[in-house]
């Protein structure tokens, strides 16, 4: 035989054709083609569009999830911030409200409520000393019975930066690669304090309207009223139909129609308390797989794309690279990168080249360099491995534009990134450029 059926591009109705001409006796030719074409052709088309079936399902099943949950981040002043955006909402949602917080809350020992929020327009090294140098600002806060003399402190604003840690534990329980959150923005962000006011009794319940406070040489890189943005909005969906049981009697799956989610965006169960044994997609529907027997009102993370993304005065910082052959392969196969060269492609990969640009690497020197990087991952505590004993490896960049405010946190993401590629070594990286 000159092929066979486990060859790719076989036709069984060529191959029935040909040997049907082999046969001499034309009963025997006719009950022969009978036979095949009908019993044999249909079993035999019937095997293929399973087995393409099965091989579909794998491949959907192994292939990287990574790029379907990119995250942007963004920022915009209040007033220009556009509730009709379909692509990007806001971080903390309070941060749209309208409200004025009472006196005695502003000054309680314990969840004391911030007077207003600031963002700093200078590198990381002058957002560190802003948040941490423990100045006490003075100004002014204006209530409906007058404006009084006040201090005010100022803390890196954390409640945003716990909205990252308890998105990687929503990737984690839905079993997807977690990929670090470019929040260069979010470390700008401060809350300003209420220290001390001098004319109202501290137990007042009058609102604070507004504050002004000066404060000095941070005031020409201060932004007000600033919204951060992420292309994140929680959702509420409940089981479409009854869960239905699993081949180990112990889980159950749950469907979620196709319809009631929207197209072209990305889902995650945003349920911490429940314990899930499979997220997946088939032909739009989401399928849940867990313990619980009975429908269920799913909290859920829906995650936009950009083809709907407004134009807003601040760039949109993303998470993912260029989705290229090169990086899916990568992506899917878990290659390791093993020259300057294929480490550069991948830094690059991230299109941030504008800002900072890959100038080379070295491992293990010792020299006295001044560490410009911080780790975006901070919140991940649990890794299996100890930094500070590790053989160094220097990263050097070059800034497009030396003065821009995100050069060092542009570069912290990407050697945050590249971390993951070598656990092996303390990733660090200098804009000092390579000499």
């Amino acid at each position: 035989m000159d092929n066979n059926i486990y060859e790719i591009g076989f036709n069984l109705s060529e191959y029935i054709h040909r040997r049907a001409l082999d046969i001499q006796d034309l009963q025997e030719r006719t009950l022969y083609r009978e036979v095949t074409s009908t019993m044999m052709l249909q079993l035999f088309e019937y095997l293929n569009r399973e087995q393409q079936n099965l091989e579909n399902r794998i491949l959907s099943e192994i292939q990287s999830k990574e790029a379907d949950f990119k995250i942007y981040i963004g920022i915009t002043k209040y007033n220009f911030y556009d509730a009709s955006d379909s692509f990007l909402a806001p971080i903390c949602l309070e941060d749209i409200e309208d409200n004025h917080p009472r006196l005695i809350d502003c000054l309680k020992r314990t969840n004391q409520l911030p007077v207003e929020r600031v963002f700093l327009q200078q590198d990381a090294k002058e957002a560190l000393k802003f948040g941490e140098d423990g100045c006490i600002y003075h100004g002014t806060l204006t209530l409906d019975t007058g404006i009084f003399p006040a201090t005010f402190i100022v803390k890196r604003s954390k409640r945003y930066l716990k909205e990252i840690e308890q998105l990687y534990q929503i990737f984690h329980i839905n079993h997807i690669p977690w990929s670090t959150v470019c929040a260069a923005y979010l470390y700008k962000m401060f809350d300003v304090y209420l220290y001390s006011v001098e004319g109202v009794s501290p137990d007042s319940e009058k609102e604070i309207l507004s504050v002004s406070i000066e404060f000095g040489k941070y005031e020409p890189f201060l932004e007000r009223g600033m919204v951060p943005l992420w292309n994140l909005k929680y959702v509420e969906v409940s089981t479409s139909m009854y869960p239905v049981p699993c081949a180990d009697h112990i889980h159950y799956e749950h469907r979620i129609f196709a319809h009631r989610l929207v197209a072209g965006c990305s889902y995650l169960v945003a349920d911490l308390e429940r314990a899930l044994e499979n997220v997946r997609f088939i032909q739009g529907d989401m399928l849940i797989t867990c313990e619980e027997k009975g429908p269920i009102n799913w909290n859920l993370i829906q995650i936009s794309s950009d083809l709907n993304k407004l134009r807003y005065e601040y760039p949109v910082l993303i998470n993912q690279p260029s989705n290229s052959f090169s990086s899916n392969l990568t992506s899917l196969y878990q290659q390791m990168v093993k020259t300057q060269g294929e480490l550069g492609r991948v830094i690059s990969s991230y299109g941030y080249e504008n800002i900072v640009s890959f100038e080379g690497v070295k491992v293990g020197e010792e020299e006295s360099i001044e560490i410009q990087t911080y780790d975006m991952d901070e919140f991940i505590t649990n890794e299996l491995r100890k930094r500070y004993d590790q053989e160094k490896m220097i990263l050097y960049f070059k800034a497009s534009n030396p003065d821009y405010f995100l050069n060092m946190d542009i570069m912290s993401f990407l050697v945050t990134r590249v971390q993951k590629i070598f656990p092996e070594y303390n990733c660090i990286g200098t804009l000092d450029g390579m000499g």
